[in-house]
């Protein structure tokens, strides 16, 4: 099978992810913060009533809570991006890189058809699925097949 054939045809299931870091609307930022950082995580699900509320990445962080004071002791739910993009458990790897590619994400929560959380797609688990079974195609080209060095890379 083809790279095409089987993004277009794998189940975001399929990928070997890390369990997802699961956290409720109501912790303080404090809390994310520090469990995001215990877990070496770029992100945590935000969850109320046991469905996916939202996401908090470094990026809200830097961007949007750092430099504001009192934040820290504030709910997640007042710095999560609210209602975010979203892959189901059938979706395909495609859906995912597509949702991924057009928001510019590098994570999209996985969610069954209730709204629970059962994992969260990482840029790093698309590379290490078509590095795994892809390796010949994507890891012996240049990154331009017509790219010709005209001089000698290194020392």
């Amino acid at each position: 099978m083809q790279i095409e054939e089987s993004v277009k045809a794998v189940e975001v299931m399929a990928l070997a992810m890390a369990p997802p870091l699961v956290l409720d609307a109501a912790s303080p930022l404090r809390h994310v913060i520090q469990r995001m950082r215990d877990d070496n995580s770029g992100c945590a699900l935000i969850t109320r009533d046991g469905r996916l509320a939202g996401v908090f990445t470094e990026r809200d962080l830097v961007k949007r809570v750092l430099g504001t004071a009192g934040a820290f002791e504030q709910p997640v739910a007042d710095w999560m991006t609210p209602d975010p993009d979203r892959v189901f458990q059938s979706d395909t790897v495609r859906k995912a890189v597509r949702l991924m590619r057009r928001g510019g994400f590098r994570h999209i929560p996985v969610v069954d058809e209730a709204g629970g959380v059962v994992g969260c797609v990482r840029d790093k688990d698309i590379i290490n699925y078509l590095g795994e079974h892809f390796a010949p195609q994507v890891l012996n080209l240049p990154p331009d097949p017509e790219q010709i060095a005209l001089e000698r890379e290194g020392g």
